[in-house]
C-alpha cells in the first residue's frame, strides 16, 4: 500500500499533550502515523495491525529510522491486544477501515485496509475507551459521511469532540474526510476546514506536513 494523504494529515494533524508518555496507533499499517508522531514527540510508540505483511513493512522502516528505539509494531487485531495488556496509552489515533458493506477488491491486503469487516466503529470505540488513561487524547480520520454516527458511538461512552476539521480536496469539491479528536472531559469544540490543493497544493497544507514532505508549495 501506497502512503496514503489520510495517514499523513493524521500523523502531522493530531494534537499532542506536552506530558505524553505512550502512543498507541490502531491499524498502523507501515507505520507512517507512528513514526510522523515518533518525530514529534519523546513518547514510546506502539503500533499494532492484523496485516502480517504491513507489520513486517513497519518493523524495517522503524529500523531505518532514527527513532527505531521508541516505535514497536505487533501483528494482532486490536481486540486480542486489548484483552492482553494492562498498558493504558496517553494518547491513541487511528486510520480505521471505514468502508462499510461495499465492494471487495480482489487485493485481501486492500480489503483489510478499507473494510472494516476485522474492525467495527463500535469495537473500535470500545477499545479506546479500554487502553486510553483518563485524561488521554483520542484522534482519526474517517470519511465525513461516517462521523456522525461515529460521534454519537464516542458520546454514548461519555467521550466528546473537542476539536475537527473539515478536509476539502479542492475547493470546488465537498469535504470528503474529517479528523477529530476526542476527550473524556468536555470541552469547547474547535472547528476548522482544510483545502489540499488550489492551483498546487495550499499554504495551509503545505504549512501542515512540511516537516515530514518534500513537496512544491
Amino acid at each position: 500500500m501506497k502512503v496514503g494523504t489520510d495517514a499523513v494529515l493524521l500523523g502531522a494533524w493530531m494534537p499532542v499533550p506536552d506530558n505524553c508518555k505512550s502512543i498507541l496507533d490502531i491499524g498502523s499499517g507501515c507505520g507512517v502515523i507512528s513514526l510522523m508522531l515518533a518525530q514529534r514527540t519523546k513518547a514510546l510508540i506502539t503500533g499494532v495491525d492484523v496485516d502480517k505483511k504491513s507489520v513486517i513493512e513497519a518493523k524495517k522502516n522503524a529500523a531505518n529510522s532514527p527513532w527505531m528505539n521508541r516505535v514497536r509494531f505487533f501483528q494482532e487485531r486490536i481486540q486480542n491486544f486489548t484483552q492482553k495488556t494492562a498498558e493504558k496509552f496517553d494518547l491513541i489515533v487511528s486510520n480505521p477501515p471505514f468502508f462499510e458493506n461495499s465492494l471487495k477488491s480482489p487485493i485481501s491486503k486492500k480489503n483489510i485496509s478499507k473494510h472494516n469487516d476485522s474492525l467495527t466503529f463500535g469495537e473500535l470505540a470500545n477499545n479506546v475507551d479500554t487502553l486510553l488513561t483518563q485524561r488521554g487524547h483520542f484522534g482519526l480520520i474517517m470519511p465525513v459521511n461516517s462521523a456522525v454516527a461515529f460521534e454519537k458511538i464516542m458520546l454514548s461512552l461519555k467521550f466528546f469532540a473537542t476539536k475537527k476539521t473539515m478536509i476539502y480536496p479542492t475547493r470546488k469539491k465537498n469535504a470528503n474526510r474529517i479528523l477529530m479528536l476526542f476527550e473524556r472531559i468536555p470541552n469547547k469544540c474547535e472547528e476548522k476546514s482544510l483545502i489540499i490543493r488550489d492551483n498546487g497544493y495550499t499554504k495551509e497544507y503545505f504549512e501542515l506536513v512540511k516537516e515530514f514532505l518534500t513537496i512544491k508549495s
